[in-house]
């Protein structure tokens, strides 16, 4: 039997969706504002909504699923206010990665502390429609990622 650590590496090389403040990625000729508009809102009190948002889509998720987390250790059906603490610490902070394991889904949440998204690599169609409804009940957009991202595992 595979080990979890071995697990995330395996389901970081499967596809990817992103739940997204944006609708769709960035164009590298954008004329926008992007990265100021980024770092705004993780560097000021707005960082709270994103917070509640990304805490809110893990805890409903909850609701449906059983979820282990990496966060130090490995935690098998954190409390909900273990959500909360950790996606709080690693916004205040500016470090670290939260990962959230749906093992008999075989999906793996990742929340990064620099990104406006969290990332969910291997969702079966049946997880992509709830988390889908979940990501528009929270202000977020659900979409395909542009490219695989390969997170800071935190250790």
């Amino acid at each position: 039997m595979e080990s979890k650590m071995e697990k995330i590496d395996i389901l970081l090389k499967k596809s990817c969706y992103i739940m997204d403040f944006l609708p769709k990625q960035i164009e590298d000729d954008n004329e926008g504002q992007f990265f100021d508009v980024e770092y705004y809102l993780l560097n000021s009190d707005k960082h709270i909504d994103i917070k509640n948002r990304f805490v809110s889509v893990i805890l409903k998720l909850m609701c449906y699923y059983h979820v282990s987390v990496l966060w130090g250790e490995w935690i098998d059906r954190p409390k909900p206010k273990m959500i909360e603490d950790a996606v709080c610490e690693i916004m205040e902070n500016h470090s670290g990665t939260l990962n959230v394991v749906f093992a008999e889904q075989d999906v793996l949440l990742v929340f990064d502390w620099d990104c406006l998204n969290l990332s969910v690599y291997n969702p079966a169609e049946d997880v992509q429609s709830v988390m889908k409804q979940i990501a528009f009940s929270e202000g977020l957009f659900w979409r395909e990622a542009a490219y695989p991202r390969e997170p800071d595992l935190g250790l």
